[in-house]
């Protein structure tokens, strides 16, 4: 067994520093595992994925574990660069600001217990996988939690922004975001085709496709989702005013919006295992993927069932 822990030295404001990673080798050693580790310190967008896979197909089928350690978007990278490989499993120590990826995962211990996760089990779970005309060249790739567009999308960009500043991250920067996009209510207008058949057609305020349950760092938006089920959930929310939002957004945030009455008016929800999602009356659109914002101009959505080997760190005692 390989072990391979890609670090973002920049990830939640410095942790994947020098101190983590003598930490991770320590670890390593105490379990008898350092000869057959490797850190590999991502510098740049794309370091994770394209190390990731060179050392995915080097393996030639011998088992190998890809620790990503960093937030959504290092996640992201890792398992883009190991889906197609059977014999990998992905372990996400969450030292991001967002981390919502493993939030899916009530079952799990402590993902931060470097001890924990070199003895995890595995876990299969769904991909999403979207392809299209992505960031100016044609692209097919894997999402593991959530692709946002719209207003989700626009605060996710606005939320990264305040993530740089001194004393803002996570859950603060995006309810921060939330406040300054609610000014605008900047929306999306959208072609949703399913089966051949238009489904939604026009404005909306936002458009979700949702493998997981939550996003913009603990924000639970799609609580009927799950990693597990074989679909993925298309959640859109309508063009509403802002005393709407306001009433609304509370109980949505905490996913406690299920049976509110009026919500069907508000939300429209539906299982699907693939669709298409395109511009309704602009040339392209933003999406965020996983907390990753990239220019298209249109995807196509497909789910893939137990696409994944992910490493879930349990408690003693605690089954699956």
């Amino acid at each position: 067994m390989k072990y391979y822990f890609f670090v973002n030295p920049a990830a939640g404001q410095g942790k994947g520093d020098a101190e983590f990673i003598r930490a991770i080798e320590n670890v390593a050693a105490e379990a008898g595992c350092l000869a057959d580790t490797e850190i590999i310190k991502t510098n740049a967008v794309g370091d994770g994925e394209r190390k990731a896979r060179e050392l995915a197909a080097a393996l030639a089928g011998e088992a190998g574990r890809f620790y990503a350690c960093g937030g959504d978007g290092t996640a992201n990278e890792v398992i883009n660069g190991t889906a197609d490989f059977s014999n990998t499993a992905v372990g996400i120590i969450p030292i991001g600001t967002g981390n919502d990826t493993v939030r899916n995962y009530p079952e799990a211990g402590d993902y931060l217990n470097l001890k924990a996760q070199l003895a995890g089990r595995t876990k299969k779970i769904d991909l999403i996988r979207y392809s299209g005309l992505i960031d100016g060249r044609q692209q097919t790739r894997y999402c593991v939690n959530m692709i946002n567009i719209g207003f989700d999308c626009n605060v996710v960009e606005l939320a990264g922004r305040l993530k740089r500043k001194p004393l803002i991250a996570g859950s603060a920067a995006y309810l921060l975001a939330v406040l300054g996009m609610f000014i605008q209510m900047k929306g999306i207008s959208l072609r949703v085709i399913e089966d051949g058949e238009t489904r939604r057609e026009g404005k909306m305020l936002l458009c979700a496709l949702c493998n997981g349950s939550y996003c913009g760092g603990g924000i639970k938006t799609a609580p009927q989702a799950k990693v597990n089920d074989g679909v993925f959930d298309i959640n859109i929310v309508n063009e509403i005013t802002r005393g709407t939002f306001l009433r609304f957004f509370p109980k949505f945030s905490k996913g406690e919006h299920e049976g509110l009455p009026g919500v069907e008016k508000i939300v429209n929800t539906w299982p699907s295992r693939g669709a298409e999602f395109l511009p309704y009356d602009t040339e392209d659109f933003f999406i965020c993927v996983d907390g990753e914002i990239c220019l298209t101009t249109g995807i196509r959505a497909e789910i893939c069932p137990e696409a994944l080997n992910i490493i879930v760190p349990l408690e003693p005692g605690n089954e699956m």
